[in-house]
């Protein structure tokens, strides 16, 4: 039994695929360029495929067209996962979003009411600060008048007692 001799028929295709592959994989893994991944998945498995096919008919190797295969579809799945998962967040974004404006509302609409609130409670204890100082003052200015009048009489005593000693001086 004679042993055929494989060819390299499809290995330039095989190579092709499997570096499409190799960079498909980290492009899907990253998340922001998952659809790059997806292109580029999507032609390593082309090119692989047709790699494979034609090593079949002419009898070539199939392993580097295999594994470009395989990592091609390795690296579609994964960006197909991410654009599974993004497409769900989206969905569930969209049925989320009257809920999130109400929500958004009822935050602004409380805010609103704890500003207003909090304007009163200043002008309140504003008011009260300044009923307080006004009493303090009128209390301080009470003072004052009082020892002012008691000066004045004192002064006008030690005038009285002058004049009483001029006239004491004139006898």
């Amino acid at each position: 039994m004679v042993e055929q001799q494989k060819t390299n028929t499809g290995q330039g295709l095989g190579i092709a695929g499997l570096v499409l592959g190799i960079i498909s994989i980290p492009l899907a893994v990253m998340g922001c360029t998952f659809i790059i991944a997806l292109l580029f998945g999507a032609a390593g498995i082309v090119f692989s495929a047709i790699g494979l096919s034609q090593a079949r008919q002419a009898n070539g190797a199939r392993g580097i067209t295999t594994a470009g295969l395989v990592v091609s579809i390795v690296g579609s799945a994964i960006a197909i996962l991410w654009f599974l998962f993004l497409g769900a967040f989206i969905q569930d974004a969209m049925d989320h979003k009257g809920k999130w404006f109400d929500k958004l509302e009822n935050l602004e609409e409380i805010s609103r009411d704890l500003e207003e609130e909090t304007e009163d409670r200043i002008d309140e204890q504003d008011m009260e600060e300044l009923e307080n100082k006004m009493e303090d003052l009128e209390g301080e200015i009470k003072g004052e008048e009082d020892t002012l009048n008691e000066a004045n009489e004192d002064v006008q005593k030690a005038e009285e007692e002058l004049e009483k000693l001029r006239k004491e001086q004139n006898q």
